[in-house]
Formats: structure tokens, sequence, C-alpha cells
């Protein structure tokens, strides 16, 4: 009776004129060793593939979130500098609109003469001190009443 151990032993004992069994054998196991390299490498980048898919799908949901709070904040700015409803708080805080002789307009220094250079106090052409409206006729312009002198 044969052992066990003999008949695995028989599989790597060269016979006179027969094929180099442990040739194929480890040729065998070089190429199953590719091939679950090669898989685990197709698994891998699979597995990345779908990792990033599932990324890209979170950054797409955050950049629509975000879409729609931009949208939303320009609406609300839209609606708090509507020149109407600027006007109606002007007039619930119970300022007026000015006559333009009233208004006298008072150039502030600019930061070049601050330093000490020589130049203009930023007045240009139509800045004169005889009052120039200060935005056109469809804004609401509210300056101070100046008392007449």
């Amino acid at each position: 009776m044969m052992s066990p151990g003999s008949s695995v032993y028989r599989i790597f004992k060269r016979a006179e004129g027969a094929a180099p069994v442990r040739s194929i054998i480890i040729a065998m196991v070089i190429a199953a060793c590719t091939l679950t390299g090669l898989g685990v490498v197709r698994v891998t980048r699979q597995h990345e593939v779908l990792r990033l898919g599932y990324e890209l799908e979170r950054e797409s949901q955050r950049v629509k979130r975000l879409h729609e709070v931009q949208r939303r904040l320009e609406v609300e700015l839209a609606t708090l500098t509507a020149p109407e409803r600027i006007r109606a708080l002007a007039t619930q805080l119970g300022m007026t609109p000015v006559p333009p002789d009233r208004i006298r307009i008072v150039a502030a220094p600019s930061p070049v003469l601050a330093r000490g250079a020589i130049g203009s106090a930023g007045r240009g052409p139509d800045d004169s001190p005889g009052g120039r409206r200060c935005a056109p006729p469809d804004r609401l312009c509210i300056r101070k009443k100046v008392a007449a002198q």
C-alpha cells in the first residue's frame, strides 16, 4: 500500500524520458500568481473608480447646494437694494428729497494729500461746489440738508 506522502513525491520525481513535471508545476504556480496579481490590480482599480465616483457625486451635490445658496443671496440682495424699498424706508425714517440747490458736496481729503503730496483734493470737472447730482435720476440720493446761510 502506498502512503499519501509517496504519491505526492511521485509527482515531483523525474522519470526517465518523461516531461519535466517540476518545471510545469513551477510554470503553473508562476502563471497563477501572475493572474492573481493582475486580478488584485484590476479589483483595486475598480474600487478606486467606484470611490472616485462617489466622491464626484458628493462634490456635485455640494456644488448644487452652493449654487442654490448663491441664488438665494442674489435674490436677497436684489430685494434689499431695490430703490422702491430704500425710498419707503427713507420716508419712514422721516427723510425727504432735497432740492439740488440745497445739496453741497464736500470732498474728502485724498490719501495722496494726507501723505504730503501736492495735487487736487480729488475734484473732477463735475465736482463743482454749486452742487451736482450725486446719482442718476433713477437712483435715490439722500444728502444731509444744509441750513441756508
